[in-house]
């Protein structure tokens, strides 16, 4: 090897001894990582604008209308997935089906307790609760405890015998056209409308009032147990008067209207519609 202009001959580790052909493709290998965290930088720059528009169309949007826009309705149901495995999952399950033994509703069940289940008053429900101390909450009715001495906290009412509340169970599996002691019903019915003034809420034909949060009485569907004698007997005898926690505080605006057309979703066994001219259909959050 010739020595160099100094006079010394370059070692192999010096940098002058490598071919040029070995540093220009070293140059261009450091410029191609640049050049890739350049493309990645600005790929995650666009994606994050596209979600905060997205996010801002959300919002300005009717909340009764967004599952007719597609794109909207797709990227509510996946934004909320993970608030609500965080937040919702403990109480209604991990498929949205609730617990009966506790009084937690299946929010995939298409009847509804307050409301008609429209993504408004889901989303209602969900900022503020349910006799959760929010003063813009669901709180105009509980469950009397008739089975005991005090039933009720807002006004005086009179309690049951456990006799009267059996009659009452009576009354309302019969009424609701299931076997039972049809005496024992008429007895039942009289108190329904009198002594235990069960109609002020439930109505005078039992189906409940959705305006205040009262049940229907004899329809298939119960919030605890499953319509057994031992479960209505219970529940006249105990009362009832769960409580949902009011999330507007806790949950931005956006994940809590994302979360109430989950629920929606679910409930109504709808997908997001087809944008016209789409390859296939939609797919949305089954109960």
């Amino acid at each position: 090897m010739a020595p160099s202009e100094t006079g010394t001959i370059p070692r192999a580790s010096d940098p002058r001894a490598r071919p040029r052909r070995f540093r220009d493709r070293l140059g261009w290998r450091v410029w191609g990582g640049i050049g890739l965290a350049i493309l990645v930088i600005a790929g995650s720059a666009t994606y994050l604008a596209g979600q905060a528009a997205t996010r801002a169309s959300l919002m300005r949007a009717d909340p009764d209308a967004v599952m007719q826009s597609p794109e909207l309705a797709r990227f509510a149901i996946a934004y909320a997935q993970p608030a609500y495995d965080q937040h919702c999952a403990s109480c209604h399950g991990d498929h949205l089906q609730g617990d009966s033994r506790s009084g937690v509703p299946d929010l995939a069940h298409p009847s509804w307790l307050y409301g008609e289940g429209r993504v408004a008053q889901i989303e209602h429900t969900i900022l503020y609760g349910i006799r959760s101390g929010n003063p813009r909450g669901w709180n105009l009715a509980d469950m009397p405890a008739f089975g005991q001495a005090e039933p009720y906290k807002r006004y005086k009412i009179p309690s049951l015998e456990p006799g009267e509340i059996r009659d009452v169970t009576e009354f309302l599996l019969v009424t609701a056209g299931k076997p039972g002691d049809r005496v024992a019903s008429e007895r039942g019915s009289k108190i329904f409308a009198d002594k235990g003034q069960c109609f002020d809420c439930h109505s005078t034909d039992a189906q409940g009032d959705a305006a205040i949060g009262a049940p229907n009485l004899i329809d298939e569907v119960w919030l605890y147990g499953n319509g057994s004698r031992e479960d209505i007997f219970e529940s006249i005898a105990r009362g009832r008067g769960g409580i949902c926690p009011a999330w507007a505080k806790e949950l931005s605006p956006v994940t809590i209207r994302a979360l109430a057309v989950l629920v929606y979703a679910a409930s109504h066994k709808e997908a997001p519609k087809t944008a016209v001219g789409s390859s296939g259909p939609a797919t949305g959050t089954g109960g």
